[in-house]
């Protein structure tokens, strides 16, 4: 144990440095940046892995700075790269958000929303339950591992001292990442538009055909309990559905280190 806390103190501030972008992580990556997992838990796991990283990443490296305003500038950089690391994952989840308030709108839950209590907002109901599912096929699929995966890896591309800019590059992949995720949650909620748009047509068609019949209140059950049929029959899909949107973040996370890497 005297071993461990000598090895901390002789190399403190590289320590400090390491925590700052492992907690930039914590922050906003997917899962571990939860609310509902407690603080202390999130502490000791981002010391945990400080402290595994630390002989690793600190092998001939030398930071230095001559007073506290550079100190101060090099922890900044840190948690900025730790959190564009993140938040990458962030976004890609938050395709599932998207794609819950479309099919929300369409089938008539548009004003039922539940508290997230990641982000402390009014969510989509649907896009609640669809993010529950794909987090436990993340754990399964041992997503939390890529992201310290990918905290390992950024140390290969991004040292310690390394200056963050945002370039070009940087703006337009953010660009291009924001049009994929639009068009993910299109494509996850596709079923449920092209079922209710039937659902609409009938419904236009008995109203023509029988004007004594009250569509208003025949159409929002029926919309409900047919979009509610369709997702219960497309559920079979989340499992590839998953794996295109862990892979595509999965790429653009390691993009976005190389272009970061490229000032």
């Amino acid at each position: 144990m005297n071993d461990i806390y000598s090895f901390v103190l002789l190399n403190i501030h590289m320590f400090l440095f390491i925590l700052v972008r492992t907690t930039g992580i914590f922050v906003i990556a997917p899962v571990l940046s939860r609310n509902n997992i407690p603080m202390i838990m999130k502490i000791g796991l981002s010391l945990l892995v400080t402290y595994i990283l630390l002989p690793v990443v600190t092998t001939g490296i030398e930071i230095q700075y001559n007073n506290i305003l550079e100190l101060f500038f090099i922890i900044i950089n840190e948690f900025l790269i730790g959190i564009t690391i993140g938040f990458i994952g962030f976004i890609y989840f938050s395709t599932l958000y998207l794609a819950g308030t479309i099919i929300d709108t369409e089938i008539g839950f548009g004003m039922v929303n539940v508290l997230d209590p990641q982000m402390r907002t009014q969510v989509p109901i649907m896009g609640n339950f669809y993010t529950i599912i794909v987090t436990l096929l993340f754990l399964i699929a041992d997503g939390h591992h890529f992201i310290i995966e990918t905290l390992v890896y950024s140390y290969n591309l991004l040292p310690i001292g390394f200056k963050f800019t945002v370039g070009d590059g940087m703006v337009y992949k953010l660009t291009t990442i924001m049009a994929e995720i639009f068009i993910l949650a299109f494509n996850f909620s596709a079923p449920i538009l092209i079922t209710i748009f039937i659902a609409n047509l009938v419904l236009g068609i008995l109203a023509k055909t029988m004007p004594q019949m009250n569509i208003f209140i025949v159409g929002m059950p029926l919309k409900i309990l047919i979009g509610l049929l369709t997702i219960l029959i497309t559920l079979q899909y989340m499992v590839p559905f998953s794996e295109t949107l862990f892979d595509k973040m999965y790429t653009a996370t390691y993009e976005i280190i190389e272009i970061l890497s490229k000032g």
